[in-house]
């Protein structure tokens, strides 16, 4: 063997000594975009963070203080989480509760008007078992972000102590973080059980969905959208439904972005135009359709208050609604869908009618009702 052979075989032998630690160093490792956010730029990078959360918002938290004046740091923060809440935005909030007996804030955590409000429009406060103790200063916004560090949700800690923070952009992470807080044992759960909480929508959507009939035989509703060929106002109106129904309430807000998402705007809007659009339906569907009032906030939200319509109902199963359905049927098909169940409801089968009598009997042509009839299985049931 050449010492040239013999030279290459013991580099390559030291090669693999060295990158071995390395390798193993990447283990677990997280790809990730990391801000400092420490000392007095944590609070400023937190509200801008909740401010634009759209989706959820999750907090485990050490201490989370507020104070009794408006004004007072904390409470700027809980205002952030009730305008999410307003927004449409789940909020979840994990809280320690095993602290020294001695002190005043164990008989306080989690309670208070401030926390009231937050329970009152659907956020969670969940109090961790006082086995253990919940020692996090962690946020995660929206599946994607996290903020984490040494800083509680404290006057001391956001306004004089030296605090590290990091906000981290990474959804591996993320998704890590949250399938933890799974994990976690709350007040009164047996510790050697699974722990019972789980990070599902605050609100789930009902098997049915009910639907005034007017909305088919009222020529100012549905069919008047068929005639103006306004798809997106239809889809609109079918959301805000299933939302209102979701949330078993006809007031409601919710964030013009989610909705735009649900609209399936093209990908390469930025986020101004796709609210301007969001915000020019909803007018529309107040001021042309007479269907909502709506109210418009902080520039990304809308409070909507659907109009009452007396009169019969009918119902369509839950799938209908989802936004990838909607945007997936030309607007005939969803008619032609909601006539089948409206019919249904009704004691009659579309079947039973021509094209020409079912446009008669909802106020459109029959070439509207031609062209979404062959995309409907006889056998289907809205």
């Amino acid at each position: 063997m050449s010492k040239k052979t013999i030279f290459t075989i013991l580099f390559l032998f030291l090669l693999c000594l060295i990158s071995a630690p390395l390798k193993a160093a990447d283990e677990g490792l997280y790809p990730a975009r990391i801000k400092d956010i420490s000392d007095q730029a944590y609070e400023k990078a937190v509200i801008h963070l909740l401010d634009n959360a759209r989706d959820s918002i999750t907090i485990s938290m050490f201490i989370m203080k507020p104070g009794t004046d408006a004004r007072h740091t904390i409470n700027r923060l809980m205002k952030d989480l009730e305008e999410a809440l307003e927004r449409g935005v789940s909020v979840d909030i994990y809280l320690n509760t095993k602290i020294d007996k001695s002190s005043r804030y164990l008989t306080e955590v989690g309670k208070g008007e401030i926390f009231d409000t937050l329970r009152q429009k659907g956020g969670r406060i969940c109090l961790a078992n006082p086995r253990y103790m919940l020692h996090d200063k962690m946020i995660i916004v929206d599946n994607r972000y996290v903020v984490i560090g040494s800083t509680n949700w404290s006057v001391s800690a956001l306004t004089r102590n030296l605090e590290s923070s990091v906000l981290i952009d990474s959804p591996v992470l993320a998704k890590e973080r949250l399938r933890r807080m799974k994990t976690i044992h709350l007040q009164g759960e047996d510790l050697r059980g699974p722990a019972q909480i789980s990070l599902k929508k605050i609100y789930p959507l009902p098997e049915l969905i009910e639907l005034p009939g007017a909305l088919m035989n009222n020529k100012r509703y549905f069919p008047g959208m068929l005639s103006k060929r306004d798809n997106r106002a239809m889809d609109l109106y079918l959301l805000l439904i299933a939302e209102s129904q979701r949330r078993k309430s006809k007031e409601f807000y919710i964030s013009l972005e989610k909705l735009a998402g649900q609209l399936n705007f093209p990908q390469d809007w930025d986020a101004s135009a796709l609210r301007r659009q969001v915000i020019k339906s909803l007018r529309k569907l107040k001021s042309r359709y007479g269907l909502i009032d709506v109210q418009f906030k902080y520039a990304r939200a809308a409070k909507i208050k659907l109009i009452d319509i007396s009169g019969e109902t009918f119902s369509l199963k839950r799938g209908f609604f989802e936004p990838s359905f909607l945007s997936a049927q030309g607007q005939s098909t969803k008619f032609v869908l909601l006539i089948k169940a409206y019919l249904k409801a009704n004691g009659k089968n579309i079947t039973d009618f021509t094209n020409t009598e079912l446009g008669k009997m909802f106020y459109v042509n029959r070439k509207t009702i031609g062209d979404g009839r062959p995309f409907i299985p006889l056998d289907s049931t809205p």
